[in-house]
């Protein structure tokens, strides 16, 4: 197994490692628009805390990986011990069924679906381990979990449970993907929150391309949604905070962590193999959009699938290929009438 050097990493002004601090201020971000937009929902006291506790936890889980000191020393522990990794693995059933008992949403099925997302993906990967080279086995664990998460097949248990904001295995797959290309020992993932403004400026002009495309078909055959009257700048951040923490970044990090990133070592040989991985991925994402929305859907995901596959080509960056994502899905939600 190839085990990656040891790195020096950058320091902020305050002595913190590079991001820690971007990392935290997410986590509180994403926290306060949970309590903000499930405040008005009515539940009892038990599960509105059972809710907010598992959303924080899941939030953190999400943000720290974002400092490259953190989401390195996880794994080199992971890869070294797979004990550790056993346990990490292993929280994400169990936070699933704390949750699921105190909103009283707990049956055999979900547990029995909250240990295959972790158990049947890992198992996949950890058998590969030894390989520089994606594997058979990794396409498997990887497909499984795409197929489960897209098509959804998985349990519909939100957060919060009563009209939930989005859905638990939506954004526990982030920290499930990151924990396994870290015991995979794959890196190039990208998964920084520290973006130069060069990388925002790819970014950003990538997703206005692919938005003003998706515009222009959308008019063409009658497919756009009308624009909102009634949209409240309050409603439009907690849109934004859910299009790219709870859309865009899952999605990104499967697509091109997985998808994208595992073709293209795969045909590292092949001098277009990049430019290969990308129409690959892209393809997957414009079929299950044609396969949700129609046409008009399979535009959107072809134009996203392309937007970020370039933006994560050009940056390296999986963070920066869900903002190409999320002025997409943001703009198009921010336009359908309330």
């Amino acid at each position: 197994m190839k085990i990656m050097k040891q790195q020096r990493y950058p320091t902020d002004a305050f002595g913190l490692p590079e991001s820690f601090l971007a990392a935290l201020v997410g986590a509180v971000l994403l926290v306060g628009a949970f309590a903000v937009g499930s405040h008005p929902i009515p539940m009892s006291a038990a599960a509105r805390w059972g809710s907010l506790t598992t959303f924080t936890l899941l939030a953190l889980a999400v943000t720290l990986p974002g400092c490259a000191t953190l989401y390195d020393g996880l794994g080199r522990v992971v890869r070294r011990d797979l004990r550790a990794f056993t346990v990490l693995l292993l929280l994400l059933p169990a936070l699933y069924v704390a949750y699921a008992q105190t909103v009283r949403a707990l049956d055999l099925s979900g547990v029995l679906a909250a240990c295959a997302i972790t158990l049947v993906p890992a198992a996949a990967l950890v058998r590969s381990r030894e390989q520089r080279q994606p594997t058979p086995l990794d396409a498997l664990g990887l497909g499984y979990l795409a197929v489960a998460l897209w098509l959804g097949l998985l349990p519909p248990l939100t957060l919060p449970e009563h009209m939930g904001l989005v859905g638990f295995f939506e954004l526990a797959s982030i920290p499930l993907l990151l924990l396994l290309f870290a015991v995979r020992g794959w890196s190039g993932v990208g998964y920084s929150w520290h973006l130069s403004f060069a990388e925002l400026r790819t970014a950003l002009g990538a997703g206005v391309a692919a938005l003003l495309v998706v515009v222009a078909a959308g008019i063409a055959i009658g497919a756009l949604p009308r624009v909102a009257l009634n949209a409240t700048a309050g409603n439009l951040l907690l849109g934004a905070v859910s299009a790219y923490f709870f859309v865009a970044l899952p999605a990104e990090l499967l697509l091109r962590g997985g998808i994208q990133l595992g073709l293209a070592r795969a045909l590292s040989n092949n001098p277009v193999g990049p430019w290969l991985a990308l129409i690959s991925a892209a393809t997957a994402w414009a079929a299950l959009g044609m396969l949700r929305g129609g046409w008009f859907g399979g535009i959107v995901g072809a134009a996203i699938g392309l937007a970020s596959g370039w933006t994560f080509l050009r940056t390296g960056k999986v963070t920066a290929a869900a903002i190409s994502h999320f002025v997409v899905v943001w703009l198009l939600d921010a336009m359908k009438e309330s």
